[in-house]
């Protein structure tokens, strides 16, 4: 069964550089030998979460809230300081979209490389087929990244990150790329897979999308929880042939 479970998560950044700028250090830093205080940041404080397939979750609060931190510890990138999280399921994880990229490799090796991340078989085919979707010329493939436009190496990651479906579908805001045309074609495709996909948990600060796809929006404020809402289904919405395992 797909789920997600967060129970009392907690997350520290130590702060690097955080000096003690007290007049006694800077008068007597040389004469006395002081131990130094190892000194943190709670990124996520006590969060515990369910999310079974039919989810919808949607992520809402101001910068720093903690959206895309709690999104990446649900991905595994960030193991908690404390607490548990368990997942049952294969997760897509659209975090930033150039995590694992080597610029100074071509565009075709860098797509075997993701795809062998996501734990997928990188075939000729299914590189052909990524490609294609970019829509951009067949010779540049054969070009490293550092060559490539932002426009174009969004195209590129985008592809690749969308390429299969997954149990569990992780978006930090909804993505977008340079230019109009291809931003309604990725769309079409994120919506697909937000279709498809067991569980959705998408970060972001438009209000509006997260009620046209969520049907439990989370507010953070300072890496806790402090309100959940239920919007109104949209009427016609598709129903999700995994939501009932």
């Amino acid at each position: 069964m797909t789920e997600i479970r967060l129970d009392e998560v907690c997350l520290d950044y130590p702060l690097y550089g955080a000096y003690d700028f007290s007049l006694k250090r800077r008068v007597l830093g040389r004469l006395v030998d002081e131990p130094s205080t190892a000194r943190t940041l709670r990124a996520i404080d006590g969060v515990s979460l369910r999310a079974r397939a039919g989810a919808r979750i949607g992520l809402a609060g101001a910068n720093g809230s903690g959206k895309s931190t709690l999104l990446r510890v649900i991905a595994g990138v960030y193991p908690p300081t404390s607490g548990h999280v368990g997942i049952s399921g294969t997760i897509m994880p659209l975090l930033g979209l150039n995590a694992g990229v080597n610029l100074d490799f071509v565009a075709n090796d860098n797509i075997d490389i993701l795809l062998r991340i996501g734990g997928h078989v990188a075939t000729r085919e299914s590189i052909d087929e990524i490609w294609a979707f970019t829509e951009l010329d067949e010779r540049m493939r054969r070009l490293p990244l550092r060559m490539f436009s932002s426009g174009m190496l969004m195209r590129v990651l985008f592809a690749t990150a969308t390429a299969f479906p997954a149990d569990i579908l992780l978006l930090d805001e909804w993505l977008s790329v340079v230019d109009e045309s291809f931003a309604a074609k990725a769309e079409k495709r994120l919506l697909a897979l937000v279709e498809t996909a067991a569980i959705v948990v998408v970060a972001s600060h438009d209000q509006g999308l997260l009620k046209r796809v969520c049907n439990e929006i989370v507010y953070l404020d300072k890496g806790r929880i402090v309100g959940t809402a239920r919007p109104q289904p949209r009427a016609g919405m598709a129903t999700n042939p995994r939501a009932h395992p």
